[in-house]
């Protein structure tokens, strides 16, 4: 009898309680690496989310899967091919605006002037078959400056840049004249190696940089919750300054507690420094801001490879303000 009144007793207590499940919480998406860093604040500041550190390799799944992202940081190029339509989702704004830097054991710099000072040169390159190398051919195509990538038994070449595909283990170790790489393991290497930063590829391919990872939503979560979508927007606004102003250590621990299981992070309290966040190249840009570059940015980009990157549906945008 006592165990029924209980039983009774819970039952009414559960239906006087505001429900407090998962079902009330937007879920937040993010791959490893600099989207992860760029959440620090709001993971720490709002209230309602349930966030997710998840890899990079993975992350196409997250909007993809039967359990679709309420919102999630996804690389513009793999946004454009997956979601592009706006449909589903809508993008909110840009949150990553590049993080390759150029490092050598000489000191010179490159700009967008004097990149054509290479020609006859070689870039050893990690990720060449990827987003890195993707900007980088737009960009020396751009300015009209000719490169040569050495693959599939290609020579070397005195009247191009070559570019040299490499492992991020090769850095330091290989007959080239300077390095492009991701940060953080470009900060690493050049400390290690005693190098010298010599450039970087947002300010190679423009002013404000490309961007490179954007904030998506999905189109129901606007309709119905526009208020919380605008809290998480105010807790990415100035997040490289609020990651400046906090110990390593306490960045590295709100990461780690929203990690997928057996995840290792790209960011630890080995590797994380000043350096390497304002390297990473936090900055939340609302779409009705960035919607024209980042057009051009696919525009660039299919012009070096028409199936790397899918037109955007003007749908695809969120204009309104945030």
């Amino acid at each position: 009898m006592k165990k029924l009144v209980s039983l009774i007793c819970a039952l009414i207590l559960s239906l006087l309680l505001p429900a407090c499940d998962k079902g009330d919480t937007l879920s937040v998406y993010a791959p490893d690496g600099a989207p992860a860093l760029s959440l620090v604040k709001a993971i720490e500041n709002s209230s309602g989310f349930d966030f997710n550190i998840v890899g990079a390799d993975v992350i196409q799944t997250v909007v993809t899967g039967d359990k679709k992202a309420d919102i999630c940081i996804l690389p513009v190029n793999l946004a454009s091919k997956l979601i592009g339509s706006g449909s589903d989702y809508k993008m909110l704004g840009a949150i990553t605006h590049g993080n390759f830097y150029f490092i050598s054991n000489e000191d010179f710099q490159i700009t967008r002037q004097t990149v054509g000072s290479l020609i006859g040169k070689t870039i050893g390159v990690v990720q060449l078959g990827s987003i890195a190398g993707l900007i980088l051919k737009a960009t020396l195509q751009d300015l009209k400056v000719p490169y040569n990538e050495l693959v599939n038994g290609a020579q070397k070449s005195q009247n191009e840049i070559n570019l040299l595909p490499i492992t991020p283990t090769e850095i330091g170790f290989l007959d080239v004249d300077l390095y492009l790489a991701p940060s953080p393991v470009v900060d690493v290497k050049a400390k290690a190696l005693n190098y010298n930063f010599v450039g970087s590829l947002k300010s190679l391919y423009g002013e404000s940089g490309f961007p490179q990872a954007i904030v998506v939503c999905k189109t129901a979560v606007l309709e119905n919750n526009i208020n919380a979508v605008k809290n998480l927007i105010s807790n990415l606004d100035g997040v490289e300054s609020y990651l400046l102003q906090k110990e390593i250590p306490s960045i590295c621990t709100t990461i780690s507690d929203c990690l997928e299981s057996g995840l290792t992070p790209s960011f630890n309290q080995n590797n994380l420094s000043e350096t390497s966040i304002k390297n990473s190249s936090i900055k939340f840009v609302p779409s009705k801001d960035c919607y024209e570059e980042v057009d051009e940015f696919i525009t660039k980009i299919q012009s070096v490879s028409q199936g790397a990157v899918n037109a955007l549906e003007p749908e695809f945008y969120y204009l309104e303000s945030l």
